[in-house]
């Protein structure tokens, strides 16, 4: 998924709003780490996800990365249905969601073992 994010994803809007000359620097900066902020939760939380199935008794690090993955993707949700729907033709309400709710299901589905 990180992949995608990065290597599918950034290249359909980063470089048009870095290219954008009606934007001030704050303005157009400030989503580019937004982007690459999201990149390195999708990518700490696949390690701690994977690292807690692998390792048994590390299910605080499976809980903390699915709530952060979750809360990112509601937030997704949010500011599509309550800001821009525009955003509801990106992957981003949706991707971090289905992401989300298979960790949780995981974490569910351990209980339920445990």
């Amino acid at each position: 998924i990180t992949a995608a994010h990065v290597f599918l994803g950034g290249p359909l809007g980063i470089p048009e709003l870095m290219a954008s000359q009606d934007l001030s620097e704050t303005a157009a900066w400030v989503p580019y780490f937004c982007w690459h902020d999201g990149t390195v939760a999708l990518f700490v939380s696949g390690i701690a996800l994977g690292y807690s199935a692998a390792k048994p008794g590390n299910r605080v690090l499976a809980v903390f990365a699915t709530g952060l993955i979750l809360g990112i993707g509601l937030l997704g949700l949010g500011v599509a249905a309550l800001g821009n729907a525009t955003l509801f033709s990106t992957p981003a309400p949706y991707a971090f969601n289905v992401i989300g709710t298979v960790a949780m299901l995981g974490l569910f589905l351990d209980r339920r073992s445990a």
